[in-house]
């Protein structure tokens, strides 16, 4: 397939891609409709961004406990490196589908991170994907850190994530998606094929400054339109495949020609990415010989729209205390009013916004 009419993808001076503020409502949606994807400024502040960076790094040194020290690049390295971070894309952790939750603690780090649930219930974050999802009654994800070393030596290349990364979550052939960071409901995966209804994003806050030099997100920008038809053309052949017509997580086929059109997408400390599920992406590498890339993955899903989610939160299997942090070192986290509705915790019509003093 050919594909005309992609739109081009401006850079600002800044060496950044053009993005916006959280009250640029318009030009949000019109950049979002266009490209799949938007950027929205200044969703956490710097401060914010560095306590999350903090912990990050304890989370490096919880998963390797006097090996890797923040202010040593000779620890750094892939014998220190730990093997719970996926060298592919930098995510920290197992995958956290559902499944996995009973083991938070041990295996994702996600319920000793105070200021990852801080962002996560944070009203410019929720405000950012109620703009693009068109509802304020959210919920929220409980996903990962990801990081990105610097390369540090001729030798780092093993540890550098691949260059040529493209996939989708949302599978073209039956339109399964993802449920890391929800709990699956039982959907009927015929209704699902004969019909795509509904919206679906993922989401990414920057905690450092992402040049192209840093690595990070790039996508094929536009692509979301061709999505249908690209499945109609690939149906019989890659959708039929037995390795693919059963996932949700579907690699782009490497001759395909659509991988000519990816760009990358630098970004700056602090915002937040929102992009259509239909939009194929993925990571490019950190180049730099000092600079690390850190973000949050979060994805937010409608109330009213939950199709094959549901808060993790709500299953009978939890209590509310297996989630926040416990731990003498971690600081301590209680949902806001805000926080209990995005994560599933108190219903929406039970929330006042204007009479949340933590907003």
């Amino acid at each position: 397939m050919e594909y005309e009419n992609l739109p081009k993808l401006e850079v600002e001076s800044d060496g950044f891609v053009t993005s916006f503020a959280l009250d640029d409502t318009e030009d949000v949606l019109s950049f979002f409709r266009a490209h799949g994807f938007v950027v929205i400024r200044d969703v956490l502040s710097n401060e914010e961004c560095e306590v999350s960076c903090d912990e990050v790094w304890t989370s490096l040194q919880q998963m390797a406990p006097g090996v890797i020290k923040r202010d040593e690049p000779q620890t750094w390295g892939e014998c220190n490196w730990p093997r719970g971070i996926c060298r592919n894309g930098g995510f920290m952790g197992k995958f956290p589908y559902f499944g996995r939750m009973e083991s938070l603690k041990k295996e994702t780090l996600v319920a000793n991170q105070s200021q990852a649930w801080r962002n996560r219930q944070n009203p410019k974050v929720w405000a950012a994907f109620a703009t693009v999802m068109g509802t304020r009654e959210l919920y929220a994800s409980i996903d990962r850190y990801g990081i990105m070393r610097p390369t540090l030596r001729s030798d780092s290349e093993d540890w550098r994530t691949g260059s040529d990364w493209l996939h989708w979550d949302l599978s073209p052939f039956h339109f399964g998606t993802s449920a890391a960071g929800f709990g699956p409901r039982k959907v009927d995966k015929g209704e699902l094929r004969r019909e795509y209804g509904g919206l679906r994003v993922q989401g990414m806050i920057n905690l450092t400054d992402c040049p192209t030099s840093v690595g990070g997100f790039h996508c094929v920008p536009g692509f979301q339109k061709h999505f249908f038809e690209w499945r109609d053309a690939n149906m019989e052949g890659y959708g039929a495949r037995e390795d693919i017509k059963r996932r949700n997580f579907i690699e782009v086929p490497r001759e395909d020609t659509m991988r000519r059109h990816v760009k990358k997408v630098p970004m700056p400390r602090g915002s937040l990415l929102i992009w259509n599920s239909m939009l194929p992406h993925g990571n490019f590498p950190n180049s730099s010989n000092e600079h690390f890339r850190m973000v949050q993955y979060i994805k937010m899903i409608p109330r009213n729209d939950p199709r094959e989610f549901e808060p993790a939160m709500t299953s009978a299997r939890f209590h509310e205390s297996d989630w926040f942090p416990t731990e003498p070192e971690a600081e301590g986290f209680a949902p806001s009013k805000l926080g209990r509705c995005l994560f599933g915790l108190d219903d929406w019509d039970s929330y006042n916004e204007s009479s949340d003093c933590s907003r």
